[in-house]
């Protein structure tokens, strides 16, 4: 945490105010991630805490029944335009994925923050999408974040910001321990977790390892627990992988306990949940050596960490577990000491609330930043959007065109850098510039 602070700060409460109005700007909130997660644990909790919470999503949200996650119920959700339009005023609002910071400017509060869960620059290869992202680290904004290593991060970019560092909590309700690890006869009883169709996330790659696994003659069951599986039913060997998908946040700890090992691979995390959930229901993990996995994973004591990519490790890891019930039951054991240890949601949203009304009580506000935010918008709605288009255009050309038009394209990106560029294309009409621009695309195609 960064910034000055009160004498006792953390150790005395602060006056509540009950009619604190807070809103979080979501994306898909009615559908399973654990973003998503991390936000309604916050939200629902804070509204139990007698506060007013928002959920605000760019577009209107459909809630889609079963519900995934029980808090869905009782959570107002208002898009970014009524709250606009109704001239609502917050007394914070928190951005909480790299795009809805674009929309931070079109809600009024006395206090604008980004509820950051990763850096969500890596989720993306396009470049134009990369640039995008780190324009949301340039203005101080009160950062919320999970992990050490994103408030390092984040204090190196934005010094000036005022950063709090608290670790997402494990939930008693749809999580709760276990008394011991679940006695299991049979052949190790691995789970995949993750969506099908997010590169970062590793699910194909884990089934190809699992696949040379069972093809060197590691003895093992498999199951798939998934948000979305895209029509996906893989099989190991002939064996089909069972598969668990679109589960209700109340009922997955049921999946989790008919499991030993957790296996997920993503290459992009904040702080994971899913294998510290794991823990709670006796079962172990093997993972990357992601970011955040230091928050609670101990190799060799609850778990196993590989460096990416080194699937020869992953297959002896893999073997390990599957011929050495006694170790196995060590890392299980200690898997479970971890998540019991571990903080909850409801200790997790009172060191948020106390920070908050700490702010207020002070009466701090970034609320000038206001302004900024709308220019980080606009640059958002043309310059970066614009090299997006030209790299797509660039690169569907690129098989077709010579030197000569490709010369003349990078020449046309080196000119809209250009400051007299810029000032001309103040004086011009908007319109005007979207012909000469679709011109010249028409030229070269």
């Amino acid at each position: 945490m960064t910034g000055p602070r009160p004498s006792g700060y953390m150790t005395r409460p602060f006056p509540s105010d009950p009619g604190m109005k807070i809103g979080f700007l979501v994306g898909d909130i009615v559908n399973i991630s654990g973003g998503s997660n991390v936000i309604l644990e916050y939200a629902g909790r804070l509204k139990d805490l007698g506060h007013e919470v928002v959920l605000i999503p760019p577009v209107p949200a459909k809630r889609v029944h079963p519900l995934w996650h029980p808090r869905l119920k009782d959570l107002p959700i208002r898009t970014v335009a009524e709250v606009e339009k109704d001239g609502e005023h917050f007394d914070f609002v928190f951005a909480t994925w790299w795009i809805t910071y674009f929309d931070l400017w079109r809600v009024n509060s006395r206090v604008y923050g980004y509820l950051n869960q990763s850096l969500e620059s890596r989720f993306h290869a396009e470049r134009h999408f990369k640039l995008l992202n780190r324009q949301t680290y340039t203005l101080p904004l009160l950062f919320i974040t999970e992990a050490k290593w994103l408030v390092e991060f984040i204090q190196r970019l934005q010094p000036e910001g005022r950063i709090l560092y608290v670790q997402n909590g494990l939930s008693r309700e749809h999580f709760p321990c276990v008394e011991a690890p679940p006695q299991r006869s049979g052949p190790l009883r691995v789970l995949v977790e993750g969506p099908w169709g997010v590169g970062f996330k590793g699910v194909p790659e884990t089934f190809e390892i699992l696949q040379a696994a069972h093809a060197e003659g590691v003895r093992f069951e498999t199951g798939w627990l998934t948000s979305t599986s895209g029509g996906a039913r893989p099989a190991i060997g002939e064996q089909p992988v069972a598969v668990h998908e679109r589960i209700p946040i109340t009922q997955v700890h049921q999946v989790f306990q008919q499991y030993d090992v957790l296996i997920k691979l993503s290459k992009v995390e904040g702080m994971f949940g899913p294998p510290l959930e794991m823990f709670s229901q006796g079962g172990t993990a093997i993972t990357y050596t992601v970011t955040g996995a230091d928050e609670y994973m101990v190799h060799g004591h609850n778990a196993l960490l590989v460096e990416p990519y080194n699937r020869r490790q992953l297959i002896a890891y893999l073997r390990l577990l599957s011929e050495e019930p006694a170790y196995l039951a060590h890392l299980r054991a200690h898997a479970l000491e971890t998540a019991r240890a571990f903080t909850t949601w409801d200790a997790s949203t009172h060191r948020v609330i106390s920070y908050l009304e700490h702010l207020q009580a002070e009466g701090w506000s970034n609320a000038h930043l206001r302004p900024a935010l709308a220019a980080a918008a606009t640059l958002r709605g043309h310059w970066l959007d614009d090299l997006g288009r030209f790299e797509q255009t660039l690169a569907s050309l690129r098989p077709y065109n010579g030197p000569g038009e490709l010369a003349l394209l990078e020449r046309y990106r080196k000119l809209k850098e250009s400051r007299p560029f810029r000032a001309v294309k103040r004086l011009l009409p908007s319109h005007f510039m979207q012909r000469v621009r679709a011109g010249l695309f028409r030229v070269m195609s």
